[in-house]
Order: C-alpha cells, then structure tokens, then sequence
C-alpha cells in the first residue's frame, strides 16, 4: 500500500494529517517503517495543509525524529484561507517553528517542488536563463499564536511575512494578510478533534 508502492520522485501528500490513516502509529507514535524507506528511495512527502491536514501532534513527532517535508504547499482554497492555512509564508513559519532550517524551508517552496513538476529548468532558482520569480520574506519575531486543522494551537516566536513579489520579472502588491488566529474558524474546525487519532491529551479551549 501507498507509500510502500511509490518510486523515487513520486509525490505523496497530507504527509502530516493526524487521522487514522497518517504517517504515525498512533499506539507507538513512532513513524511506520514503510514510511522511512520511502523517504530514503526518494519518494518525496509534501505538506498539503488545507483544512484538515495538519496535526501539530503529527508534525512534532516527525520532527522529532529530522523528518521534515520535501515540499510545502498550502493545499489552499476559499474554506482555508481564513484560518486554518492562511497563506503559504505562514506554513512555512510552522515548519521553522518545528526545527526545520530556513534555507531548507526556502528550498522545499522554491527548488525542490519546481524539479518535482518537471520545471526546475525553468523556475525555482535565481538562475540567469530562469523566469524571475522572486518572493523577498521577512522573519518577525513574537509571540504568534498558531492552529493546526483541528484547532490545537502552538505559540510561534518566529512569523515569515512577504515584502515584495514579482512573477516572471513583474512586481505585484503585497496584500495585508488574514488575522490570526481566526476564533470562529478555530471553533469549527475543533470539531474534527474526536475524530484525529494522533492529538494532545487535552482538547483544544477557544475563549
């Protein structure tokens, strides 16, 4: 089964949604095998956040043991983007959160999911020749509370926020982002926490 059948350079997604399904053996919380031997062949394990498919409890324990995603996506849409996800720069300021080094971070949105598209000789690197897709990040230090899908929440001291884009060499403006956290998302998606099989001992509290 999945992702024991995968090759190298496929991709598997939701890698970190704490469901019965997930990546963690929610008796042992240790990572199955199969999904270790996986990653060592290269088959490439992608975040795809969306609405239901971050657990900080999941991601954590992944951490843990150095296994960060090669990809990171939002998996982002009209249901999302106003909490739980919000924006790409804000999963991947849960990633850092989780340990994982900046310049791997920067790599697994720009470089890595480009060659896993088959467009890495196109974009993906500051490269003469490529089309100038350029995102400058700023790193914010604070107190940044921050949910997962189910509404379990982690406090960031670490916020990446964009300054300036351009898309094949055109600039465009930087839109204010979505205040978080978003209570009234937090309360309906703390709804799915019954329903998660690796989770904190203690449901999520939203004043």
């Amino acid at each position: 089964g999945c992702p024991r059948d995968l090759r190298p350079g496929d991709l598997y997604t939701h890698t970190f949604h704490p469901y019965r399904s997930c990546i963690v053996d929610e008796e042992t919380l240790a990572i199955y095998p199969d999904v270790i031997q996986a990653k060592e062949r290269g088959v490439l394990f992608d975040v795809g956040h969306g609405q239901g498919s971050f657990g900080w409890t999941v991601a954590e324990i992944c951490a843990r043991s150095n296994f960060y995603p090669d990809t990171i996506s939002t998996d982002l849409h009209t249901g999302n983007h106003r909490g739980p996800v919000y924006d790409l720069s804000t999963v991947m300021s849960k990633f850092l959160h989780l340990g994982m080094p900046l310049s791997d971070v920067i790599r697994a949105v720009t470089s890595t999911p480009a060659k896993a598209i088959g467009l890495g000789h196109v974009i993906g690197s500051l490269t003469p020749g490529k089309e100038a897709d350029i995102t400058l990040l700023k790193i914010h230090d604070g107190q940044f509370p921050m949910e997962d899908s189910q509404s379990q929440v982690r406090v960031l001291e670490k916020l990446l926020k964009p300054v300036t884009v351009w898309r094949a060499g055109v600039a465009y403006p930087i839109t204010e982002p979505n205040p978080f956290p978003n209570r009234q998302a937090m309360n309906i998606n703390s709804r799915e926490w019954d329903n998660i099989r690796v989770r904190d001992d203690v449901r999520p509290h939203i004043q």
